[in-house]
């Protein structure tokens, strides 16, 4: 009998398991036909450099025209929604100054994009649609939207920008809106804090210009509305009629973090305002808009009053520490002996003034160290917008909570006098080295150190001040008081005031 007829299985093959097929595959790298270059474009759009792939007309937001239209539009940030009501979009609102425009913008992360109240933004768009059509027609003065995908259409995009403070960049698009540089009288519904807080809130199209005073801790504070925990931040602003606290939550608590107290000026347009009448919060809402350090005449003025304010109030000002040579004031060939009256003239002078060095013999007229011991103010300093006293040189702030190296408060001194005038010691800037000349060559004038060693006052400073009880501390004081010495001083144009460099007895 012939060779026997093949079976079936024969003319199959034989299945591989999914283990054997996994086995056979794995040695693939993922990836193969492509560059590393590719798979990461792929991957990860917005990781490489965007270049435009046609000509885009540079255009204001108020000349818009609604249709299909390529335009490059600069401005700033004036409020956003991160990942507005869970669309996976970022809500943002932008102005240049001529008009509002409404952005929709479509991430493919949510980390993509972090905007901050103030930024600077490019959007390249190729349609602009109309604000009430695109559900924007709550927002003042914003008759514009647009809608971007960055990384999907290789046609828009849009660039947030993260310039130098002081640069030219940080300097542009800061004009609010309804402001006329050629013929500026004053800004349509700008009021006082003050004003809105009693019965501008009212109106509901107000307009408040303030100054950030002090930048609070984030917390956490649970919603019962939303059932959920949310992040908030309590901002605290004032101008010259009223002082108030303005409230930030969840996405806008970051720009919060890069306001500068009592230099940052907000102007914010529809307002919230919520609590009682003892102390009254405003907040933001959909359609409120923020301006970060806008430019007009209205806003300088406020920064130089907070500039004259803050001259008054504040408890510490830093010593210019890379003005003067220190040892060549001191010891140098040129030491002039000024009393309080020339000085004054000098500073005085309607010339510009340079800065100097001199000397000066006064008199301690009064001293107060045992009284701001006992406050618990001895020593001072200034975190978030808020004084910080201790009797110690270290302190925790309460608002921050951040640990702080603190200087002697200069209020210890009362007054200071010669034979020509009087000078208030608070308002003197003194240098570390020189508070402990103060101290400590008077407590060992008169002595005769023991061995015939010199008294080494390297190792000593005023710090050590904090450790002494109050009966050393009055000791002290009466030494000091009505003492006559001279002080090396060196005028800063900058500060425009005296600081002190040494103390000679």
């Amino acid at each position: 009998m012939g060779d026997a007829f093949p079976s079936i299985q024969s003319f199959y093959s034989r299945e591989l398991s999914s283990n054997a097929y996994t086995e056979r595959t794995s040695t693939h790298e993922p990836g193969d036909g492509f560059t590393s270059s590719e798979v990461e474009v792929a991957l990860d759009p917005l990781s490489c450099s965007w270049k435009p792939s046609r000509h885009y007309e540079t255009c204001p937001i108020s000349l818009l025209q609604s249709g299909p239209n390529n335009y490059e539009i600069s401005g700033r940030i004036v409020n956003f929604s991160v990942n507005f009501r869970q669309q996976d979009f970022h809500f943002i609102v932008l102005t240049d100054g001529s008009g509002v425009l409404a952005v929709k913008l479509y991430y493919l992360k949510l980390s993509d994009y972090k905007p901050f109240l103030g930024q600077r933004v490019t959007v390249w768009a190729t349609y602009i649609a109309d604000a009430t059509t695109a559900g924007s027609g709550l927002i003042p003065f914003c008759s514009s939207a647009t809608t971007i995908y960055p990384g999907r259409n290789g046609a828009t995009h849009m660039i947030l920008h993260d310039d130098v403070p002081g640069s030219e960049t940080d300097r542009i698009l800061r004009s609010p809106l309804e402001f006329n540089k050629t013929e500026y009288s004053y800004l349509p519904a700008l009021m006082t804090l003050k004003s809105f807080l009693s019965t501008g809130y009212d109106m509901g199209e107000g307009k408040i210009l303030v100054c950030v005073r002090s930048v609070g801790p984030c917390r956490t504070v649970q919603s019962k509305k939303r059932q959920c925990d949310l992040d908030m931040i309590d901002v605290g602003v004032f101008d010259d009629t009223a002082t108030s606290v303005l409230k930030l939550w969840e996405d806008k608590v970051p720009s919060a973090k890069r306001w500068i107290p009592n230099q940052t000026i907000l102007l914010i347009s529809k307002p919230t305002c919520r609590g009682g009448s003892a102390s009254p919060e405003i907040g933001i809402g959909y359609s409120s808009t923020i301006d970060v350090d806008p430019e007009f005449p209205d806003a300088d003025w406020l920064r130089s009053k907070v500039k004259s304010m803050s001259k008054k109030q504040s408890v510490h000002t830093p010593f210019p520490t890379n003005t003067w040579n220190i040892e060549v004031a001191i010891n140098g060939p040129g030491r002039t002996l000024f009393t309080i009256a020339d000085v004054e003239d000098q500073v005085r002078h309607p010339e510009p003034i340079v800065d100097f060095t001199g000397k000066l013999n006064v008199v301690i007229l009064e001293m107060k160290l045992v009284e701001y011991w006992r406050k618990g103010s001895i020593c001072c300093f200034e975190c978030c917008g808020t004084p910080v006293y201790a009797n110690k040189p270290i302190a925790t702030c309460k608002i921050c909570e951040s640990r702080r190296e603190l200087v002697l408060n200069p209020q210890i001194i009362g007054s200071m006098i010669d034979e020509s005038g009087m000078i208030t010691v608070s308002k003197l800037v003194w240098c570390e080295d020189a508070w402990t000349q103060l101290f400590f060559n008077s407590t060992t004038r008169g002595t005769t150190p023991k061995d015939d060693s010199e008294v080494d006052l390297i190792e000593q400073s005023w710090e050590d001040l904090t450790a002494l009880d109050t009966n050393t501390l009055r000791d002290i004081e009466e030494q000091l008081l009505y003492a006559r010495l001279t002080l090396t001083f060196g005028w800063s144009s900058k500060l425009e005031r005296l600081c002190i460099l040494g103390v000679e007895w």
